[in-house]
């Protein structure tokens, strides 16, 4: 392997300043994010962010201005993944019985029903009433979930030839998911992700006079 020129050198030196306040924004992030799942939205002080990201009290101000940015960024980017998330669970999935399958049990998938995850959005939840700016990035989340499952039902009609109340459909699902989420958040022995999977799976069975679990 031959080194890199003096130019690419300083190519690649240039690419790593430009990287690193926003390499530095991701690991405050994330270091909030674990930090409220550990803590919760009240326990999260700047001092425990700082020392779980290892960092000094002036990164943070010198990146977000305050805590209360910090944690609107982290929501921001928690509601993102999440959207994304869901998204490339039904990408490409011509079939609404399989991409209504395919919500579901990407909900309840382990990789992200699990405690620390729960936990997480937990914190977020419990404070979201209080700050309109988080109930404002809340309810941008919640329209785009809806705007998704609405739209399966709405091709679930379309291609089985029977009546749905999509936005009924959509939001009862929804809430069920939630509240599954969130009983599982209060008490994590209360049930098991298969569980709550086949819970919801059961919900939607009758619109379909079928099962949708194979």
């Amino acid at each position: 392997m031959t080194s890199a020129t003096p130019g690419t050198q300083l190519h690649l030196a240039a690419a790593r300043v430009r990287e690193q306040p926003e390499v530095r924004r991701r690991m405050l992030i994330a270091a909030t994010t674990r930090s409220i799942a550990q803590h919760g939205y009240s326990g999260t002080t700047i001092e425990r962010i700082c020392a779980e990201g290892q960092v000094s009290r002036g990164l943070i101000n010198h990146h977000f201005g305050s805590k209360e940015e910090l944690i609107m960024q982290a929501y921001q980017q928690l509601c993102d993944s999440w959207t994304a998330y869901t998204l490339a669970g039904i990408a490409d999935t011509k079939d609404p019985t399989l991409a209504l399958r395919q919500c579901i049990d990407k909900n309840f998938d382990t990789s992200i029903f699990n405690t620390d995850n729960l936990r997480t959005w937990l914190g977020f939840w419990s404070v979201i009433p209080k700050y309109p700016k988080l109930s404002k990035l809340d309810r941008a989340l919640y329209k785009m979930d809806l705007k998704i499952y609405r739209g399966i039902f709405v091709r679930l009609a379309a291609t089985r030839g029977i009546t749905i109340d999509a936005d009924k459909q959509a939001t009862g699902l929804m809430a069920l998911i939630t509240g599954l989420w969130l009983h599982a958040a209060l008490d994590p022995g209360t049930f098991r992700a298969a569980q709550a999977k086949a819970i919801c799976l059961a919900s939607v069975q009758h619109l379909l006079n079928e099962s949708i679990t194979g």
